[in-house]
């Protein structure tokens, strides 16, 4: 092809028609410029395909980061409520007064559970720190995440570590004085105030485990809103 243009050209030139020679070569720069910008174009196309499939991959792992959370958070919420039905049984056995003893081992277990959630950040921390969130083109999905884990690094991790805080420096040590322990409590050995310590405990226990349940319910919703964001994102097509 260059060959052609170069015989046009001597040939133009040879019979001295500059006019048409002219023509001739705007034409040729027309030409060339037409094929860088044809190439750049497909260079962007092929950039664009890769951030896209790029970009796919991530949503899917954020999905199935999701998913891990909602599992988990599930299940804690299981503990929580069942916490709560076992704070309420041990009430009702330390309110009994025609009752001498404690008939099973493990009362005050539920005393002391704690109930840390630890959410999967993994594919978030890696879009972070590797700069790539901005591959992730539903500016409202970026806005979800951030909201979704500060609120659960702030707000549920405050009521977590006040549970914690009491729970260990409060309840436990208590507990290991009266006779039996945390492990065997026994009914008929506790004095007045210990009955008084445990019923204080209880209440609560329980006001912290229903802070705890209302921030994971709260999380739970996010996370499910999120997941379905993210879903109307997903290209099942696109590998």
């Amino acid at each position: 092809m260059p060959k052609i243009f170069q015989k046009i050209r001597k040939t133009l030139l040879s019979e001295n028609k500059f006019t048409n020679y002219l023509l001739y070569a705007i034409g040729e720069i027309v030409l060339v410029v037409i094929g860088i910008l044809l190439a750049l174009q497909i260079n962007t196309w092929n950039q664009e395909k890769i951030s896209r499939n790029e970009e796919q991959f991530y949503l899917k792992k954020l999905q199935v980061n999701l998913v891990q959370d909602t599992v988990y958070l599930s299940n804690r919420m299981r503990q929580l409520n069942f916490t709560l039905d076992s704070l309420n049984s041990l009430e009702a056995l330390i309110r009994d007064k025609k009752l001498k003893d404690f008939t099973s081992e493990n009362m005050f277990r539920s005393l002391i559970g704690l109930f840390r959630f630890q959410p999967q950040t993994s594919t978030f921390d890696n879009l972070i720190s590797t700069g790539k969130l901005e591959l992730i083109s539903n500016q409202s999905i970026v806005d979800s995440l951030f909201n979704y884990y500060n609120d659960l690094n702030n707000y549920t991790n405050q009521q977590l570590a006040a549970d914690e805080t009491y729970t260990r420096q409060t309840i436990g040590p208590k507990l290991l004085e009266i006779e039996g322990g945390i492990f065997k409590g026994s009914k008929s050995s506790m004095s007045k105030d210990d009955e008084i310590f445990v019923l204080n405990a209880i209440d609560l226990k329980r006001l912290l485990i229903n802070g705890i349940l209302f921030y994971y319910k709260n999380t739970l919703i996010r996370n499910r809103t999120i997941h379905q964001m993210i879903s109307s994102e997903v290209n099942p097509n696109l590998d």
